[in-house]
Order: C-alpha cells, then sequence, then structure tokens
C-alpha cells in the first residue's frame, strides 16, 4: 500500500517473481517462488528432526509438536479473569495453537499429528534423498 492515499496502490504480488527473473533471467511465477519457499521450509524441518532431542535425550525425533512448536505458558494463562480474544489482551487458547498447529502441518504437507515431513511430501517436493535418510533414521512417520 503506497503512504501517499492518492496513489490508491495497494502493490504488486507478483513483483518478486518479476525480480528474480530480472536478476536470473529464469521465468518463475509467484505461485513457483511459494512453492520454493515451502519447499525450504521443509528442507529445514527435516534437518530439524535429524537433530532433534527427545523428551529422554536421544538425539533424532520426527514429534514436533511435542517438543519443537511449544509455547511457554504465559499467553495461555495470564490475565486470568479475561477471557481469550478480549480486546487489549494478548491471551491465547491452547486447543485454538493446537488447532492453528495443526492447520499449518497440513498446509505444508506434513503430519498433522507430530508436524513431521512425510513421504508423500517429499516426494511432492522432488527430496528423495531427504525421504531415504529420514527413514533410515526412523523419523519418516508414514514409514514405520
Amino acid at each position: 500500500m503506497s503512504p501517499t492515499a492518492a496513489r490508491d496502490y495497494r502493490g504488486d504480488l507478483d513483483l518478486e517473481a518479476k525480480f528474480m527473473k530480472a536478476v536470473t533471467g529464469e521465468d518463475v511465477t509467484t505461485e513457483d517462488l511459494y512453492k520454493m519457499g515451502a519447499k525450504i521450509t521443509t528442507l529445514q524441518r527435516a534437518n530439524t528432526a535429524r537433530g532433534m532431542t527427545d523428551a529422554e535425550g536421544k538425539m533424532g525425533t520426527n514429534d514436533f509438536r511435542a517438543v519443537h512448536d511449544v509455547v511457554t505458558e504465559w499467553p495461555f494463562t495470564q490475565d486470568p479473569d479475561i477471557p481469550v480474544f478480549t480486546e487489549g489482551t494478548i491471551k491465547m487458547d491452547k486447543d485454538d495453537f493446537q488447532t492453528a498447529l495443526t492447520m499449518m502441518y497440513e498446509c505444508f504437507g506434513w503430519d498433522s499429528k507430530l508436524g513431521c515431513p512425510t513421504a508423500e511430501c517429499l516426494d511432492y517436493y522432488e527430496m528423495g534423498d531427504v525421504k531415504e535418510d529420514l527413514a533410515a533414521l526412523g523419523l519418516l512417520p508414514d514409514a514405520k
């Protein structure tokens, strides 16, 4: 959005794709860039699974929901007399947070219970080597 209201300009959602083409010569779309970003995020997620320790300290876990994607208690317990979503508070609801995690996991194609990339997801992003590695380590949720 332009800081000058008279311009009535809201921006160009394809600007990054246009920059990419100008710099690299590759003809990419905004959707291509979103897919690239999701692929990078999925690879980072797989690398985190390899190096993350579980509750017992064992290296390598795929239970992101229980070990990694957790929030401290205070956003849920602050202002005990004020209901969640009341204007002026940032108090959160635990069930809503878990629902949001599930929605995010599903959006990326990750396992909806664990938050770990699935074999199908890794195939979609053409990361067969990552799939094989996670499976060999017992970290691929749908290969157990």
